[in-house]
């Protein structure tokens, strides 16, 4: 075998081999939003072109990135266009807070990754998330927190601060609505999406999921503002899943290589 091709085998390792953090794998999955001005929205969480975007109480886009969040009483707040849409009965689009064990948040901020249920009343559904937020509050497992509209409240009031509504309307605390026709009360930006938990999601209790990063398509990151610096170094959503044979790709063209004699 001749040294030109043997170096064009070695060229496309590093797109095979798998990056620092998790890129694939099982997860569990949960639902929040509590209006607060996502943790991805700062400086410097990760290296992307900006960070993801915020906004204010009418849910227009802050350039200011140190606007403070509605959480400590600031003016930056979760943009309402920042939750669930349905394409068909199988597939939807949307954004998540994410965490995986030792890891931090540089490793997710602004990466998008499909999600395929395997579990509850959505298994055998995939949605496309771009991740827009941290949670921290679950450290066993690699975890994202669907951005659902009324899928819990939280003891901040941002809600309330960012709609002038009683924060009561979210529904219970750390419980979030319990019923589609709760739904029709919040404001009129996030009825939509909070019925597509009742609806697509079907209300499913906390499903997981497999996860595979995948570069990020223009209908999230139009919402966000953001893409990652690596971002292109991963494949679209519709080849995803031939990600999966790259580990076994690697192994042999690894194999093929220690077994070649260069004359």
């Amino acid at each position: 075998m001749s040294k030109h091709l043997i170096l064009s085998l070695l060229l496309l390792l590093p797109s095979l081999a798998s990056a620092s953090y998790p890129t694939s794998g099982p997860a569990i999955t949960d639902r929040y939003w509590d209006c607060c001005k996502p943790s991805c929205g700062w400086k410097g969480k990760a290296s992307f072109n900006s960070p993801v975007f915020s906004c204010d109480n009418n849910n227009n886009h802050l350039t200011d990135f140190d606007a403070g969040t509605g959480c400590n009483g600031g003016n930056a707040f979760l943009c309402a266009d920042q939750s669930p849409w349905a394409i068909n009965d199988t597939f939807s689009y949307g954004f998540a807070g994410a965490s995986s064990p030792g890891y931090v948040e540089d490793a997710w901020c602004g990466a998008c990754y499909q999600l395929d249920f395997t579990s509850g009343e959505v298994k055998g559904k995939r949605m496309v998330i771009q991740v827009h937020n941290t949670g921290y509050d679950v450290h066993t497992a690699n975890r994202f927190a669907l951005a659902i509209p009324g899928g819990n409240t939280s003891y901040a009031a941002a809600c309330a601060l960012q709609y002038g509504v009683s924060n009561t309307i979210f529904g219970e605390k750390d419980v979030g609505l319990t019923t589609a026709s709760q739904c029709d009360k919040l404001p009129k930006a996030l009825q939509a999406p909070c019925h597509w938990r009742f609806d697509w999601f079907l209300d499913a209790q906390r499903p997981t999921a497999n996860f595979t990063r995948v570069q990020c398509p223009a209908v999230l990151t139009n919402r966000t503002g953001t893409i990652r610096d690596d971002d292109k170094t991963f494949v679209t959503q519709s080849s995803a899943q031939s990600r999966a044979h790259a580990p076994y790709l690697l192994a042999g063209f690894l194999a093929l290589l220690s077994g070649i004699v260069v004359i």
